[in-house]
C-alpha cells in the first residue's frame, strides 16, 4: 500500500485529509496524517476518527514561525522516513523534509494570495492541483513544475458527504434559523496585514440588533468575545452552517461551506477572491464586503435574501488520486 504525508495545519485541511484518509483505503493508498497545535484542528480528525500524531505548534509571529517551523521539520522526520511521498496542502515544514528526502509532492492549493507558504512549498511541488477558477498565471510566480485543475472548490470535498444533523446545534442551546456564525480573520498569518476586528465586531452588534444569536468560531484565543457564544472546542462546524441564518467569515472556508449548502454567508475579506467570484457566478447565496458601510448592508442583504438550493460541482477526489498514482511510483 502506497503511503503519503498529509500535514493537516488547519481545519479546513483537517477535512480533507480525513477525506482523503478514508477515500484512500478504498484505493490502496493509506494518507499518514499529521497536524500541530492549533484551535480546532485536533477536534476536527477526532470527529472523523482519523489517527494522526500532533507535531510542534503554531507561531503567531516571524520569530516563532521560524523557530517552531525548525523544530517541526526535526519531528516530521521520521515520519517521513516511512511514506513514498506528499499530499497535502501547503506545509512548509513537510515539503523541506519531504523534498530533503528525495520524495515527490503532491500539493493541493487554492490560496494564491499566500505568499509567503507558497513561496516555501511550491517550487519544490511535482504537481499543484488546484480549482480552475483559479488563473494559471497566478501560480507561474510560485514556479510549479506543472498544475493541474478541477472546475470545482475543495470544500465540495466534504460537502457532498455531508448529512445535516440538528442535534448538535441543539445540544448547545441554540434554535435554528435564529443565530449567525462568525468565524474570525486569519489576524495572525504571514500575509494577513488588515486589523479587521472593529468591523468583526460591529457585524456582531448588528446581528444581536436585527434578532440574532451570535455565535464565534475563533481562530485564536485573542479572537474570544464577551456577550457572544464562543466555540472554543469543534463542534461540526457543516451542522453548524447549515442550520444557521447566516455565516459570516474574515476568511473563505466557512463562508464556502455555507454557499455550497445554500446557506446565505458573507466575506469580509479585504483582497478579491477567485473562489468567491467562481461561486456567486454559479448562484450560490455568497456575499461579499470591505468597508464597514458595505458590509452593514450586505450583512442586513444576506439574512434577508433567504436559503437557495445546494450547488452541485466536481469533486476532485477521483482526481487527486489519479495524479498520485501517476506521480508516486
Amino acid at each position: 500500500m502506497t503511503k503519503l504525508l498529509f500535514d493537516a495545519l488547519t481545519p479546513k485541511q483537517a477535512r480533507i485529509a480525513a477525506v482523503l484518509h478514508i477515500e484512500g483505503q478504498r484505493r490502496g493508498v493509506e494518507v499518514v496524517v499529521t497536524c500541530r497545535e492549533y484551535m480546532h484542528v485536533e477536534d476536527m480528525l477526532n470527529m472523523y476518527n482519523v489517527p494522526y500524531l500532533c507535531v510542534g505548534k503554531y507561531g503567531k509571529n516571524a520569530y516563532e514561525k521560524l523557530v517552531f517551523g525548525l523544530e517541526r521539520q526535526l519531528g516530521l522526520v521520521e515520519v517521513a522516513k516511512g511514506v513514498e511521498g506528499m499530499l497535502s496542502f501547503p506545509s512548509p515544514d513537510a515539503a523541506r523534509v519531504v523534498f530533503g528526502l528525495g520524495k515527490p509532492l503532491v500539493v493541493l492549493n487554492d490560496t494564491p494570495h499566500a505568499m509567503h507558504v507558497n513561496r516555501l512549498v511550491l517550487p519544490l511541488s511535482d504537481v499543484l492541483i488546484a480549482p480552475s477558477a483559479i488563473p494559471t498565471e497566478e501560480w507561474a510566480r510560485y514556479c510549479p513544475r506543472r498544475v493541474v485543475t478541477f472546475d470545482g472548490v475543495f470544500e465540495y470535498m466534504w460537502i457532498s458527504r455531508f448529512k445535516p444533523n440538528a442535534s448538535t446545534v441543539e445540544s448547545l442551546g441554540l434554535t435554528p434559523g435564529r443565530y449567525v456564525v462568525f468565524r474570525p480573520e486569519e489576524s495572525h498569518a504571514a500575509y494577513y496585514r488588515w486589523d479587521s476586528a472593529s468591523l468583526r465586531r460591529r457585524l456582531m452588534k448588528l446581528a444581536v440588533e436585527m434578532g440574532y444569536q451570535v455565535v464565534n468560531v475563533p481562530r485564536y484565543d485573542d479572537q474570544v468575545e464577551e456577550g457572544v457564544v464562543n466555540l472554543t472546542r469543534a463542534v461540526d462546524h457543516l451542522d453548524l452552517a447549515y442550520f444557521a441564518a447566516a455565516v459570516v467569515s474574515g476568511g473563505a472556508t466557512m463562508a464556502t461551506e455555507a454557499a455550497l449548502l445554500g446557506v446565505p454567508a458573507l466575506s469580509y475579506f479585504p483582497e478579491d477572491y477567485y473562489i468567491d467570484r467562481y461561486l456567486q457566478e454559479r448562484g450560490a447565496p455568497l456575499f461579499r464586503c470591505k468597508d464597514e458601510e458595505g458590509c452593514v448592508k450586505a450583512l442586513r442583504n444576506a439574512l434577508e435574501s433567504g436559503r437557495t438550493a445546494p450547488l452541485r460541482l466536481e469533486d476532485p477526489t477521483g482526481l487527486i488520486f489519479e495524479v498520485v498514482k501517476d506521480v508516486v511510483r
